[in-house]
């Protein structure tokens, strides 16, 4: 039985798994700061974060076909994960922008910690009572 072994990879095929991996990072820490920005600026991460899950499946499938180190495909599985998960949350606060918004005000305005405490159980009631979603 003859064993078949897969080459090496080049140093180019290194190379540019090093660049996907630092762009992901990028795409990803980029992502979670715009989630911070207030909404308009909020609307900015679900586009961040399809972009860093296409460049993860993109490293992934290039890693996968170059044969390169299982620690650069774990990574490549976890930016897909971290990507989905900004997504939806992202997605989410977008989908939901009149009483994210009214939540924002709320807390700009907020001088104590009980009141930002109010705040947020407000948003937290508005979003559980799904018929005030259309009258905010």
């Amino acid at each position: 039985m003859q064993q078949t072994t897969r080459p090496e990879p080049t140093e180019e095929q290194t190379k540019s798994a090093g660049l996907f991996v630092r762009v992901l990072l990028l795409l990803l820490a980029s992502t979670f700061l715009a989630t911070a920005l207030p909404l308009p600026w909020k609307a900015v991460a679900p586009a961040l974060a399809v972009a860093s899950i296409v460049v993860a499946v993109i490293g992934l499938v290039k890693a996968v076909r170059a044969g390169l180190p299982g620690s650069l495909r774990i990574t490549y599985v976890l930016g897909v994960g971290a990507g989905a998960f900004f997504l939806l949350t992202t997605l989410a606060q977008v989908l939901f922008w009149p009483l994210t918004a009214a939540f924002e005000d709320c807390n700009q305005l907020a001088v104590t910690q009980s009141a930002r405490e109010a705040c947020l159980g407000n948003y937290e009631d508005k979003l559980l009572n799904f018929t005030d979603l259309l009258n905010p």
